[in-house]
């Protein structure tokens, strides 16, 4: 028997709270195939999130590899930062960024900064951010610019992992609401009555929120104990046409 074109496009939603539902047709009231249909649905949807996975786990690993870390202690924070945050409501603007962080000792005045990044690399992430399913979907493949996000770690606090992770989400948020192009791509996960919520806070207002709305509240509170927040010495954004 010839599928229906329809066949496989029943899909299931998730909400920012977790709740999860299914979209259907309205054909599908009377559709005499809709539980293979729904079956079939599903399948798809765990092949597509298993391609995100390895996707994003690949990224994670490109980004680990080119940053510069000093300390393990560090290293280990960053990539349990980034695990999560990919995780978050802001994983599905971030193909469109390529975060990079280095840290360095908290005494020296200058630094340079030297990312070894190669053309395949920044091909491999430009067209990944294009692949439906993340990034923003309305825009056109080739359209896209690609934002390289520079994050400076000049301190860290031993043996205290969350207050660490605290000031690496830190430093992420306030890339991200420091410049317009951050907060657009912020608007973009926000629901109607958070955008409205978001726009009338102040900048560590806003720093705060969200790292709370992302899943880093106790770190942010970590971080709160040790020391007073203070605005990363050194940001840099750059859009790659």
């Amino acid at each position: 028997m010839e599928k229906k074109t329809c066949y496989g496009t029943i899909e299931e939603i998730t909400d920012s709270h977790g709740l999860t539902t299914i979209k259907t047709r309205p054909q599908c009231r009377d559709c005499m195939e809709f539980r293979e249909c729904l079956r079939q649905s599903q399948q798809v949807m765990r092949e597509k999130k298993e391609r995100n996975e390895l996707r994003k786990q690949n990224l994670i690993a490109q980004i680990i590899d080119i940053s510069h870390m000093i300390s393990n202690e560090v290293g280990s924070c960053l990539l349990d930062f980034l695990n999560r945050i990919y995780d978050s409501p802001l994983g599905v603007v971030l193909f469109r960024n390529l975060l990079l962080f280095c840290e360095i000792p908290g005494e020296v005045s200058s630094y340079s900064l030297n990312f070894p990044i190669s053309l395949s690399t920044l091909e491999w992430i430009r067209g990944g951010g294009s692949e439906k399913g993340w990034g923003n979907p309305t825009e056109e493949k080739g359209k896209e610019e690609l934002d390289i996000r520079i994050i400076v770690i000049q301190r860290h606090f031993p043996g205290n992992r969350k207050a660490n992770m605290g000031l690496i989400a830190h430093e992420v948020t306030h890339q991200f609401t420091s410049d317009p192009k951050g907060v657009r791509q912020i608007l973009q996960t926000l629901e109607p009555a958070e955008i409205n919520q978001f726009k009338k806070m102040d900048g560590e207002k806003r720093i705060g929120w969200l790292m709370n709305k992302w899943g880093f509240q106790e770190e942010y509170e970590a971080l709160n104990q040790v020391t007073a927040v203070s605005k990363p010495r050194l940001q840099i954004s750059k859009a790659l046409p």
